[in-house]
């Protein structure tokens, strides 16, 4: 890579690492969790709920890398047994396999490195949840419901309006391991919509369960094995989702209310059915390899992904005017890319001896996420950059400064940029071939612990080739993902790379801490940039995020970076009170789902962003906090949200413009010019989930705006494609108690 010199050796973090990742991984000779946990582990207070558990060291790769790398063993009060493989350098949240056995495996990891799955997991960083027989036979899937509900049930977070519960989900959704004296360790954590492998007696117990949460399935397939049977799957088909959210934030909607969200959007053409969705409707990309032509699985999951004739490969492609929800989104990204199938596909052959690759080859075209809400629950296609960074992350490990920048911090000091690891590959998308230049960069620009050495964090990358081709200086935008997403999740969910391709744009992901906008351009611009053969224009820096990441990054933009920023337009959480310190006002766009965070707990609701922005309450400890967006976002440019409380049609007066059919209604606000300066969306049957059709609403509202050194901002109708930009002129700020 150009630029990048070796020169000081830090051996902090080599030290670290070396001892981080020193864990043994032998053939037959898992390390048993039971006994390491309580020998590795200490209590410590959970800072949010006051519980106590279990934890492990914190990793020395910032917050980025899965806690505990090995071959794993867990035996559950129950007598069963899992067994785990998560490999050196994984990252947090990344794709997880949930493999069932078949019978009569007596050495479970020479099993999985006969198959190649030990060596797809230290390629990719995927990790390895393996489902065992009871000993070395599985019993009928009625048998099985209580291993498999132990291991893979989702996290409740309420009850069809009732009493919230505090289960945290089987040991697969959660990552969390019950240790022998009462307490819990989080040793991984997972994508949360997983790829689910079967093989013999194993594939009717693990079609079972996902036959029943389908939702959770990113894809699956089955080896050598035969159906749970027609009456089961019937069974599972008719199971239907209303409006109530499981997923631990607002419970959702009675039948009634969610009924009426669905005709309205029937009505406008924008869904087929306003009845609720059954798992007959979801799609989930399936693989059989080995079975009887006439098994019913077949047949049945065929149906479910609206699959036509298949082509010459024996995949059997989803319609590509299939009406399954969701895959409404990513269906109609095919199209305007010219593919003719639809996303999901079932693909049959006689060959039972696949591969893991084989397997991996037609699985890792897909992502799905998340939460257990149906409606917002999206399948998405999935490029691959896995490798690259992993070697980032392996080569991070030897302690060593690639590269230094400096950059100035708000004060306006110099600051420095040490760079650990920077790789780079080309960035491929199924169906259509390379598309751009991804980088994975690991690098430090500021020393928490105090160790002398600049703390790494890891941060994507992504130069389309349309920007490459674009001719004059690129957009750069930088999203920062939501708690605990990190880089890999929000890459692949938000397909923010598919918006940089038809937009040309930089993409910058900032994973784990979002404060570090100013010194990701000075890497970007000093090293990226003029490697990938672009300028960047930085009058055109704008901001997106999601929950965690939303409030961050809207944080930083209504205050220490109000000079960097040109625009931001975020999804799931604004930022706090406390954070309107900014002189420079920033147009801004906010969208949260309709479902979206509600307080999950008795008492005041506090940052509640279910309510409509005019509802206001009286009670000055409950905090409606789409309202109070609103209010201090106006007010910094001088206007004052001017409505009668609770009052739908006098909050609309004030509004320049609003929209309330689609998928997203939205609300406007212009200055005195008629340039909109502020707006508020909320999205129908969507609760707290990343969806990637919003961030192209994100798009088309910054891609307006400009900020020049000198601190004048600009609107411009065409995003500057022809000479039409007109200043915007900031009115006098409104102090607000």
């Amino acid at each position: 890579m150009k630029n990048l010199k070796k020169s000081l050796c830090v051996l902090g973090l080599g030290m670290l690492l070396a001892g981080f990742a020193a864990m043994p991984v032998k053939a037959g000779e898992p390390i048993d969790l039971n006994t390491y946990l309580m020998e590795n582990t200490e209590l410590v207070e959970n800072s949010w709920t006051h519980a106590m558990n279990r934890t492990l060291p914190s990793n020395p790769m910032g917050s980025n890398l899965n806690l505990l790398p090995g071959y794993l063993a867990y035996t559950m009060e129950s007598g069963r047994t899992i067994k785990l493989y998560i490999p050196q350098y994984a990252a947090l949240r990344n794709y997880i396999y949930v493999i069932a056995l078949p019978d009569g495996v007596e050495d479970t990891y020479a099993f999985l490195q006969e198959k190649g799955w030990i060596d797809i997991a230290d390629t990719y960083g995927e990790l390895l949840f393996v489902l065992e027989p009871a000993d070395g036979k599985w019993g009928t899937p009625e048998e099985e419901a209580g291993y498999l509900y132990d291991c893979l049930h989702a996290n409740i977070g309420n009850d069809n309006f009732g009493t919230r519960e505090t289960d945290a989900g089987g040991l697969c959704q959660s990552g969390a391991i019950a240790t022998e004296d009462g307490y819990s360790v989080t040793v991984f954590s997972g994508h949360s919509c997983n790829y689910y492998v079967g093989y013999g007696e194993g594939c009717a117990v693990l079609e079972s369960w996902t036959a029943n949460n389908p939702i959770f399935v990113a894809g699956q397939a089955f080896l050598g094995g035969a159906s749970v049977g027609e009456e089961a799957l019937n069974a599972a088909a008719a199971v239907a989702y209303n409006g109530i959210n499981n997923g631990g934030y607002y419970p959702g909607f009675d039948d009634e209310t969610f009924l009426a969200t669905l005709k309205a959007l029937k009505d406008e053409g924008l869904i087929a059915s306003d009845q609720f969705i059954t798992n007959a409707d979801i799609a989930a990309p399936t693989l059989f390899a080995g079975y009887a032509e006439d098994d019913p699985s077949i047949a049945y999951w065929k149906g479910v992904n609206d699959c036509v004739e298949a082509d010459e490969d024996g995949v059997f492609w989803q319609d590509i005017d299939s009406d399954a929800f969701q895959t409404r989104y990513t269906n109609s990204e095919f199209k305007a890319w010219e593919i003719g199938h639809g996303l999901s596909a079932v693909k049959v052959t006689e060959n039972a001896d696949l591969s893991a690759a084989d397997l991996r080859a037609f699985l890792g075209i897909y992502t799905r996420y998340t939460n257990p809400f149906a409606y917002s629950n999206t399948l998405g296609v999935r490029t691959d950059y896995y490798t690259t960074a992993l070697a980032a992350r392996a080569a991070a490990s030897a302690g060593e400064v690639a590269a230094s920048y400096t950059y100035k911090n708000a004060d306006g000091e110099e600051k420095p940029t040490d760079v650990y690891a920077l790789e780079k590959t080309r960035l491929t998308v199924p169906e259509i071939g390379e598309t751009g230049d991804f980088y994975v960069c690991i690098y430090g620009y500021q020393d928490n612990n105090q160790d002398e050495m600049l703390d790494p964090t890891e941060i994507f990358f992504y130069i389309p080739d349309s920007a490459k081709a674009a001719g004059k200086p690129v957009p750069v935008l930088e999203m920062c993902p939501g708690a605990g997403q990190q880089s890999t999740t929000i890459f692949d969910v938000s397909q923010y790379w598919a918006i940089a391709n038809d937009n040309g744009f930089a993409l910058v992901i900032i994973s784990g801490n979002s404060n570090c906008s100013r010194s990701a351009l000075a890497v970007l611009t000093e090293n990226v940039a003029g490697d990938a053969g672009i300028e960047c224009d930085l009058t055109r820096v704008y901001g997106s995020g999601h929950s965690a990441g939303s409030g961050a990054i809207n944080g930083l933009v209504h205050s220490t970076e109000n000079d960097v920023f040109a625009a931001c337009s975020s999804t799931s959480m604004p930022n706090g009170l406390n954070t309107w310190t900014g002189t420079e006002y920033v147009p801004t766009f906010l969208m949260v789902g309709q479902a979206d965070i509600s307080e999950a707990y008795p008492g005041a609701r506090v940052g509640d962003l279910v309510p409509e922005p005019w509802e206001v309450s009286e009670d000055p400890e409950i905090n409606f906090a789409i309202h109070n967006w609103l209010t201090h976002l106006l007010a910094v440019d001088g206007i004052t949200l001017d409505y009668t409380p609770n009052d739908k049609e006098s909050f609309l007066e004030t509004c320049s413009d609003y929209n309330e059919t689609g998928f997203t209604h939205t609300y406007t606000f212009s200055d005195d010019n008629g340039v909109v300066i502020a707006r508020f969306g909320r999205t129908m049957t969507r609760e707290h989930n990343c969806m990637p059709q919003e961030f192209r609403l994100a798009w088309d509202f910054v891609k307006h705006y400009s900020r020049n050194e000198d601190g004048t901002r600009w609107y411009s109708e065409s995003a500057f494609e022809e000479d039409d930009a007109v200043q915007i002129v900031q009115g006098e700020p409104i102090v607000l108690e």
